[in-house]
């Protein structure tokens, strides 16, 4: 299982040779590729070969460059990676609305209980409320369910700031956000998904859809990290940007075990797999908010 985090803060050239990442800046540095989790690249002047490029996108590593506030505005995946891509396709093509809906009540369900939990470990009122929205969600969501929760829960976790505000907290929560989009992203791509065609999330002008979905029930994860680190008035550092991207490996439970956030998204990748491949929503494991 890979679980190094790199990240280039300053100018580098960055190149393969024998299965090694090579980091060029003032001195080399050389990194096994299959010890990689993520690569972030914050540096505007850096530079790839396309020999690394490639071998990044046969090995699945997702790679990160940045734009203004040091936030992720790009990924670069692999491209039709799986052996069997069209049947996969094909079968995520026919999924029907009922499945669609059903997965959907799933995820919502799973990110609220999560939401819940979030609360309770920081020791803030509001984890039975959400625990009892929870278990009114039906499929497809109709009451919206999801967005009453979300403004219990940010009105609880943040009172005295919104999400809209040109903060600490919400940089941090932005950039985990991202981080755990592009590793969802990744992994559904290894098992042959279109990410554009999302269960839920159908915007035409986002290729990420249904990275879009799945990422929900992780956002806790990043929530409980940054109240636990994070204050406002601070500024973002490159210490907190390398800790979110740590978050990978960070313990959640799915299927009833303990399992690191990235070895647990691709459980949860596969699971969308059979279920999708069965027409099964019940099959579809979800990650579960866990202690450190």
């Amino acid at each position: 299982m890979s679980w190094r985090n790199v990240i280039i803060s300053n100018p580098a050239r960055l190149s393969l040779k024998h299965g090694h990442l090579v980091v060029k800046q003032e001195e080399a540095a050389e990194i096994p590729l299959e010890d990689i989790a993520v690569i972030i690249v914050e540096s505007e002047r850096t530079v790839f070969t396309a020999a690394l490029l490639c071998e990044l996108a046969e090995r699945g590593v997702p790679l990160f460059t940045c734009g203004e506030g040091h936030l992720p505005c790009g990924v670069f995946l692999p491209y039709q990676r799986h052996s069997r891509f069209l049947k996969v396709l094909k079968c995520q093509m026919e999924q029907t609305l009922p499945f669609r809906k059903n997965c959907w009540k799933a995820v919502v369900k799973q990110k609220i209980k999560n939401q819940a939990l979030c609360l309770d470990m920081l020791g803030i009122r509001g984890g039975a409320e959400l625990r009892a929205l929870a278990s009114e969600v039906k499929s497809g969501d109709p009451d919206n369910r999801e967005s009453a929760a979300a403004r219990i829960y940010f009105d609880s976790y943040m009172p005295d700031t919104t999400r809209q505000e040109d903060n600490a907290v919400n940089a941090a929560l932005n950039y985990g956000y991202a981080i755990m989009r592009g590793a969802v992203a990744r992994s559904l791509t290894s098992y042959g998904f279109l990410c554009a065609a999302g269960i839920h999330h159908r915007n035409e002008l986002n290729a990420f859809n249904l990275a879009d979905d799945f990422m929900e029930v992780l956002r806790p994860v990043v929530d409980l990290w940054t109240a636990r680190n994070v204050t406002n008035g601070s500024a973002f550092t490159i210490k907190e940007r390398a800790e979110l991207a740590a978050l990978l490996g960070a313990p959640v439970v799915i299927n009833f075990e303990r399992q690191k956030i990235l070895r647990a998204i691709d459980i949860m990748c596969a699971s969308f797999s059979t279920a999708s491949a069965v027409g099964d929503a019940s099959a579809l494991k979800l990650p579960e908010l866990a202690e450190p």
